[in-house]
This record gives C-alpha cells, structure tokens and sequence, in this order.
C-alpha cells in the first residue's frame, strides 16, 4: 500500500483529456492528489474552471516522467500510443490508467500484460460504466437467481454525429494510417463502452468461437462503421449481441437487454437506470470514478473496477473489427441529411438495432431493406 498523495500525470491533456482534467480539479483542489505535469503535442488548451498554473507542461511523455515523477499517468492519446506510453510509465514505476479501447489487437494486449506483470505496477482501463451501482446490482440479481439461467444479453445505442465528427482529427472516420489500423467507428469508439459492458453482464467470459460481424456506411467520406452489428457467444453458453448506429433519428443512449430463464432485465447503462424482474420502473444509481477507484487500490489494495484483464475479451472483438474491410456503403436511397452541419440518418436504424438487440439476430437477419 502506497499512503502517500498520489502525483497524477496527464499525457493527452486536450481532447478527452478535458475530461480528465475537470474529474481532477476539485479533487486537486481538496488535496487529494497533486497534479504534476501536463503533456500534449498541441498547446495546452486552458479554462477558469482546469487552469495550467504553475503545473509543468510538456511535449514529449519520456521527459514528462523524467521531471515529474508520478505515481499514476492518466493516458488519453490516439490509441495506436496507448502501448508505447503505458509501457514507458510503468517502466517508470507509475500506474496507469489508460483511456479505452486499451490496445487494438490481442497480441498489443499481450504485450501490455507483460509489462504490467514485470513491473507489478496496474492499469486501470477507462471503461467508466463498469464503476455504475447499477451494473452492480443488475449482477448481484443475476447472481441470487432473479433472472434464472441467464441465456442472452444484446445491447441497443442509437445516436447522431454530424459531418465535423469526422473532421475532429486527422484520423477520424478513416481505418488505417501508415499501416496501423485505427479504432474509429461506432463499435470500436463511441460504442466501445457497449460491447465491454455486454460482456461484463454476460459473465466475463472468453468468446466461444466466431465472431460474426455486420458493419455500414452511411458516408462515402469515411472508411468506418457508422452502423453496425456483431454477436458472439461466450463460454458459459450466453449470447451477446450488439447493435449500434450513429444515423438514428430517435435516440436510444444504449439499452441493454439482459434475459434467462426467469425474467427479464434493463439497464441504460450511460445513465445508470435498471430495472430489474418484477420492477414497473427503473431506479436510478450512482456509479463509481475510476480514478478514485485506482487511487484507492494504490492506498487500500481495493479491487481495481475495470483493470487490464477485464479488457482481454473487449479486444478480441476489436480486433475482428478492425481487420474487417471497409464497409459496405448503403445505398442513397435509405438515407437523408439534416442540419447546416449535416447529420446523416438512416431509414429505421434506430428500431434495427433495437429489435438486433431484443431479438439477437444480425441486420441480414431482419428483413431490412438497407441490411
């Protein structure tokens, strides 16, 4: 145990890296934790509520940990650095915790959980509804018996992103750059959260064989999936499905459908709402932050929420949709855009992947006429 005041680090320090540095401010603000140093190829953006101050800043990571020597580097890079940079930090002593998707194939993960197991050090992977109350309790059910066998879990989300989405970075929207394939798309950014959260409630088991795959396009522009759909099925004999769109004209924040043998369960597992088996509502819960949960582990050896291991099955299917071809464009006649930053939405997507996730069946499987 490591009672001290944790030195946080943050490489990333724009970008998602806001996030993290509002989540930091109070905290550094009560004292506890000190932020040591900020790193980022661009200038550091700056705000009255996350001032720079006197914090070091840097653009290079390795002279960052040099300087600063901290405890716990917060990594909120292009995933393609995620396993350079984490290897670095815990090379250099410091716990991670690593915004997700964590690596973008199994043989990167290998890589990583080598190097955690060399230098003992943990990583914490950023994938935040893992810490929701309500995940826990939609467990604990599951475990006393209210669901019966569980039997199938399949997980809705339907969202819009406009064209300057896709402008956000040089990356955006494409599948690979100098070689290296790039975790953009539904599934493996904005979703990403789905399909680990489908897999935690499934059981955290390891896939049982393929992983089928149904992945769109609405956009000629880019080379990702802006709807899609995969379904597996787990060791333990469960079957996951999720289906996502970011061309939905009705907004589903990401439903999860959780059955067996003895009921029936939802959990909105962005907004932490559950309801479970002979409930006519959803009940609200909380959730818990992950870095307050890595700091604890440092200081109390408390369980990590959603450390690395938890992320090894998540990368298997990353890694088939990353290694999947350029999907297929739909045709113009499905689709219409809207806006002075256009979105592009796609006829019925929104009650597609819906029934995909209540029904467990692929697009081609439901009589679509874009699927």
């Amino acid at each position: 145990m490591d009672l001290r005041i944790p030195r946080i680090a943050i490489v990333g320090a724009n970008g998602y890296g806001l996030h993290h540095r509002h989540n930091i401010e109070p905290k550094r603000r009560a004292g506890a934790l000190e932020l040591v140093g900020l790193c980022d190829t661009a200038e550091i953006v700056e705000s009255p509520d996350i001032p720079v101050g006197d914090t070091p800043v840097f653009d290079d990571y390795q002279r960052l940990l040099e300087a600063t020597d901290p405890h716990i580097v917060i990594i909120a890079t292009p995933p393609p650095t995620h396993l350079p940079i984490a290897s670095a930090a815990m090379r250099h002593g410091a716990d991670v915790y690593l915004e997700k998707p964590p690596v973008a194939s199994l043989d990167e993960y290998e890589l990583l959980y080598d190097v955690m197991v060399e230098t003992g050090r943990a990583v914490q992977v950023g994938f935040q509804a893992l810490g929701s109350h309500a995940f826990n309790a939609l467990r604990e059910a599951m475990e006393i018996g209210r669901l019966g066998t569980l039997e199938a879990v399949g997980v809705a989300g339907s969202w819009q992103r406009p064209d300057s989405y896709y402008r956000r970075s040089p990356w955006a929207g494409k599948r690979e750059a100098n070689g290296t394939l790039i975790a953009d798309g539904a599934l493996a950014n904005p979703f990403a959260h789905a399909s680990q959260e489908a897999l935690a409630i499934a059981g955290d088991w390891p896939l049982d064989g393929e992983i089928e795959l149904e992945r769109l396009r609405c956009r000629e522009g880019i080379e990702v999936d802006d709807t899609a759909v995969w379904r597996g099925v787990n060791k333990g004999g469960v079957s996951v499905t999720v289906a996502v769109t970011l061309c939905g004209e009705r907004k589903l924040e990401g439903d999860i459908y959780v059955r067996g043998t003895e009921g029936e369960a939802w959990f909105e597992y962005p907004t932490d709402r559950l309801r479970l088996p002979g409930e006519d509502e959803p009940k609200q819960y909380g959730r818990t932050d992950l870095l307050d949960n890595l700091m604890l582990h440092r200081q109390r050896g408390v369980g990590l929420i959603s450390g690395l291991r938890r992320a090894k099955t998540f990368t298997r299917v990353l890694e088939r949709v990353l290694n999947d071809p350029v999907p297929r464009l739909v045709d113009e006649a499905h689709l219409k855009r809207v806006g002075d930053d256009p979105v592009t939405l796609l006829d019925g997507a929104d009650a597609a992947v819906e029934a995909a996730a209540r029904s467990g069946k692929l697009f081609s499987e439901l009589s679509l006429p874009w699927g």
